[in-house]
């Protein structure tokens, strides 16, 4: 894939190499694959940065919605964590709920784009509290197999209230 890499050459000779004048050069290639079905990876997520609600007492935290548009076909899911502290630091425990319980191993999933979903947790484990953090999990197919198309994220909107 793109990006910056290191590598190291170790080299284990077993007899006597002389490098007057000696050049080593290298060339990395990257073949980018055939189309083939299931391309795109299960699922791929993001944690954001620290949000200030600036309410000292802490906020009521009521829905979270994405903006954007599904994969062709109306494929994908978006999946969407809380995590709330009193402190700009933490701790930061991320937490979805499966429509009736709450856990770090649940996710609210949202049904379509600009479609808010209730953080049936905050009562529990988000309310009043000043600083918050999402994670969001993109799903190319069903958040279990690989998929050919993949939602597309514009924007996260979290809302609350004082």
């Amino acid at each position: 894939a793109p990006g910056g890499y290191t590598r190291y050459l170790h080299l284990n000779l077993s007899d006597n190499v002389y490098l007057l004048q000696a050049e080593l050069v290298i060339t990395y290639t990257y073949v980018v694959p055939t189309q083939q079905a299931g391309i795109y990876p299960i699922t791929g997520e993001l944690s954001s940065t620290v949000f200030n609600t600036g309410v000292a007492d802490g906020a009521t935290y009521n829905s979270i919605m994405w903006v954007g548009t599904l994969g062709s076909g109306n494929t994908g899911k978006v999946r969407f964590q809380l995590a709330s502290s009193n402190s700009s630091t933490g701790p930061w425990t991320f937490y979805g709920s499966n429509g009736t319980t709450c856990d770090t191993n649940y996710w609210y999933e949202t049904t379509a784009p600009s479609t808010p979903v209730e953080l049936k947790c905050a009562g529990a484990y988000h309310n009043n509290h000043q600083y918050y953090r999402y994670k969001v999990q993109i799903c190319s197919n069903d958040c279990s197999s690989s998929g050919d198309y993949t939602p597309t994220v514009q924007n996260i909107v979290v809302s609350w209230s004082p």
